[in-house]
Parts: C-alpha cells; sequence; structure tokens
C-alpha cells in the first residue's frame, strides 16, 4: 500500500501544441502511461510539463542547464510519506539541428508525499547536458521517458512512457559561426597556427645574425637580440662561443703559470750550482 506513492505521473506524452521559440517556458499538458514497482497497477492520466533552456545561443559541444517543471501527477499515494528522498530524470528528444536522446539527471531531494486524494507533485530541478558536436543548426527539445526513483522501503523505480511522441517544449539556439578552432591563434588542431616563441629563441621576425669573427662580444648578442625581440638568456660553456674577456683571462692565467715554471727552474739550477 505504501509503495502506491511510488506512482508519480512525471513523463510525458502527446499534446496539441506548436514548437515554442528559443527558451520558452510553456507548459505542455500530455497523456502519461506509469509502471509503478511492487506489482501495482499501471497509471494513465495527463500530467503538465514546462521546459526551460537558455535564451542565449550556445554552441556544439557546450554544456547547458536545463529546467524541468512539472504539475501534479495522476498518480496519487494511499497514505502520506513525508520528507521522502526521490531522485528524479527526464530524457529528452532531440530534432531539427540534432537528433537522438539525452537524459538530463535531476539532483536529489526530499519530498512530501501526500496521502490520496492530494496529487503527489515533484519540485522543479535543473540538470546539465552537452549541445552535441554534430548540432547543424537550432534544436527542438521534447520530454520523452521519465524514471523516478524513491525510497520507500528501498530503492523503488517508477517509468513512465508518453503514450505518442510529445511535441518539443522548447527550443535550443545554436550558434554554428564559432564552431572549430580559429584562425592562425595558435589554437591546437589548426594547420595555420604559429607556435609561440620560447624565451630565448628566435621567433618569426627572421635569424639572429651574429659578428663574423669567431669571438662575438657580450655587448653584440645583447645588442642584436634586442633588435630581434628575444630575451637574453645567460648560457654556460656548452654553446661553443668564447667571450673576448674570457679569452684575456684564459692568457693571463697562462702567463702567470708560465712565469712560476719559469722562476722554479731558475731556483733549482742556481741550487745545483751551490752544491758543485
Amino acid at each position: 500500500m505504501a509503495s502506491a506513492a511510488l506512482a508519480l505521473g512525471c513523463t510525458v506524452g502527446p499534446a496539441l501544441a506548436l514548437a515554442p521559440s528559443a527558451g520558452a517556458a510553456e507548459p505542455l499538458t500530455v497523456q502519461v502511461h506509469c509502471v509503478i514497482p511492487l506489482d501495482q497497477p499501471a497509471v494513465d492520466g495527463p500530467q503538465q510539463i514546462t521546459l526551460e533552456a537558455p535564451s542565449e545561443p550556445v554552441r556544439p559541444g557546450d554544456k547547458v542547464r536545463i529546467k524541468v517543471t512539472l504539475g501534479g501527477s495522476p498518480a496519487t499515494s494511499p497514505l502520506p510519506f513525508p520528507g521522502t528522498p526521490l531522485t528524479p530524470s527526464i530524457q529528452l528528444v532531440l530534432s531539427g539541428g540534432a537528433s537522438g536522446e539525452l537524459t538530463l539527471q535531476g539532483p536529489k531531494m526530499r519530498v512530501d508525499i501526500p496521502g490520496t486524494p492530494a496529487q503527489i507533485v515533484v519540485p522543479p530541478y535543473e540538470g546539465e547536458v552537452t549541445v552535441p558536436l554534430d548540432a547543424k543548426g537550432d534544436i527542438r527539445i521534447a520530454p520523452g521517458k521519465m524514471v523516478t526513483s524513491t525510497a520507500i522501503f528501498g530503492d523503488q523505480i517508477t517509468t513512465c512512457f508518453p503514450t505518442a511522441p510529445a511535441p518539443p517544449a522548447t527550443t535550443l539556439r545554436v550558434d554554428l559561426s564559432a564552431k572549430g578552432v580559429d584562425g592562425p591563434s595558435g589554437n591546437p588542431g589548426d594547420p595555420g597556427a604559429v607556435p609561440p616563441a620560447i624565451s630565448g629563441q628566435a621567433s618569426a621576425q627572421g635569424p639572429i645574425t651574429l659578428a663574423e669573427s669567431p669571438v662575438a662580444s657580450v655587448g653584440e648578442v645583447a645588442r642584436e637580440a634586442g633588435r630581434n625581440g628575444v630575451d637574453v638568456v645567460s648560457r654556460g660553456e656548452d654553446d661553443g662561443d668564447i667571450s673576448g674577456g674570457t679569452i684575456v683571462l684564459i692568457a693571463g692565467g697562462a702567463l702567470i703559470l708560465l712565469m712560476a715554471a719559469v722562476a722554479m727552474m731558475y731556483s733549482w739550477r742556481r741550487h745545483s750550482d751551490d752544491e758543485w
């Protein structure tokens, strides 16, 4: 008897309604056929449902939020069950710029299920879906099957089917001008993209020309790099170029070592002569 509360009229059926404009929130009154768990008899009757989509254009691949608002269900419960955990979901049937079905999953909520003859009303909820990547224009969205999980004596599933295809309840505007990657802006997948210059490397402005001398001064390198818009980065000895200052230091060190060697030789010769 308690499980009769699971007969939530959450799905939609046919209606005599025209396709609404983008983002419209006009309710549809449709016929539903709900299959109730625990071997209870099925329930038929009218169900009101409203779908609200964003009014601004979206792009293929974008994530959008759809709001679902339900009217009173044709199903009732013989007993009240306050604070019952409930998780709704609805199937969205696409037409126009895209085809197929998307499942919008609602959040887990607590619902006060009244006893008969009061109607059961699921509070409005929102869910997120992804615009198909192959969308070719504006997408019309019609409500389809809805599955409701209710925590009464365990998880009980109520599935409601439309008795006939429902008309669109809202339209999602799709902007195709921004589809795909842009021009040579460096976006992935663009054959004309120019990779950004790395600090210390030459950009597309042209190669850096150093002095023809085998030893280029640090100042010449810095000035040439500055004219080409390249950051001057300190480099180690692996670069192969030796500055003039480095050569002077090496020559000075070699000269000092040579003078020390001569002094030692002179001292040794003098010491040898004294012994004789």
